[in-house]
């Protein structure tokens, strides 16, 4: 029953996202393609979104779509404005639920490129201070910064959801999101899928402290049972474990 609901899910995303004419910033963006949405547990969805990167590789990259009563929480937007848009006609289409907020993990184009279309909808997003300032100095949409989130270890609500910075990782202002109700952790690009062989890009990261931060999202979150990556297939706590062992080089 799960997988045929999946694949429903999979097909209507794609048939909505048709005839959109999308123009991806400098390469044509093929929605039929380059975005799917699945339901991950009751009221949790995941859309997962791919770009061709400059060696010829099509790479995909996570978020989520939270229920929140009678609207919707957005967790990352879609890579880009093209996929995001794409994603939301799905949402308006397919679920029905107006987005009122969402949170960008971090400034990345893999987690906030979409943040021209919040601004075009009005939708207020949230992020680390630090995250603001990046965006800015990018000249870029920024988002409402969670001053809880300054330092290491300060949370922030943002409807159901926790907003938590470990500490310095994949970048200085990366954070992750704890849905408690369904036990789900979206990890962002702080956490590697099991399968990943490396870190992937270390660009602005701080591989020094990442593993500290790895262990402090253990901690505070030891009842997570689904825990999203960045970028990757979907697993639980054996990410955490895996990034660390990454990490460590073992």
């Amino acid at each position: 029953m799960r997988k045929s609901l999946e694949l429903r899910v999979v097909r209507t995303v794609l048939a909505a996202a048709l005839g959109l004419g999308l123009a991806a910033q400098g390469q044509a963006a093929d929605a039929s393609r380059d975005l799917q949405v699945r339901e991950l547990r009751p009221g949790v969805w995941l859309h997962t979104s791919w770009r061709v990167l400059p060696d010829g590789t099509r790479f995909p990259s996570n978020g989520l779509v939270v229920r929140e009563g009678d609207h919707g929480l957005l967790i990352d937007t879609a890579w880009g404005e093209p996929l995001t848009e794409a994603l939301f006609k799905w949402i308006d289409g397919t679920l029905r639920l107006p987005v009122r907020a969402a949170i960008v993990t971090h400034a990345h184009d893999d987690r906030m490129g979409g943040a021209p279309v919040l601004v075009r909808r009005r939708i207020p997003f949230y992020g680390r201070p630090l995250t603001r300032s990046l965006a800015l100095a990018q000249k870029l949409p920024a988002p409402q910064p969670l001053m809880g989130l300054a330092a290491v270890g300060g949370t922030e609500r943002v409807g159901s959801a926790e907003v938590f910075y470990p500490g310095p990782a994949h970048t200085r202002d990366n954070v992750v999101v704890w849905l408690p109700e369904s036990r789900v952790l979206f990890g962002g690009c702080a956490v590697r899928a099991a399968s990943d062989t490396s870190l992937g890009n270390v660009a602005d990261a701080d591989v020094k402290e990442w593993p500290a931060s790895i262990r402090r999202v253990r901690e505070r979150y030891p009842n997570a049972e689904v825990i999203v990556a960045g970028h990757g297939d979907v697993g639980g706590p054996e990410l955490l474990r895996s990034t660390l062992r990454l990490l460590e080089g073992k």
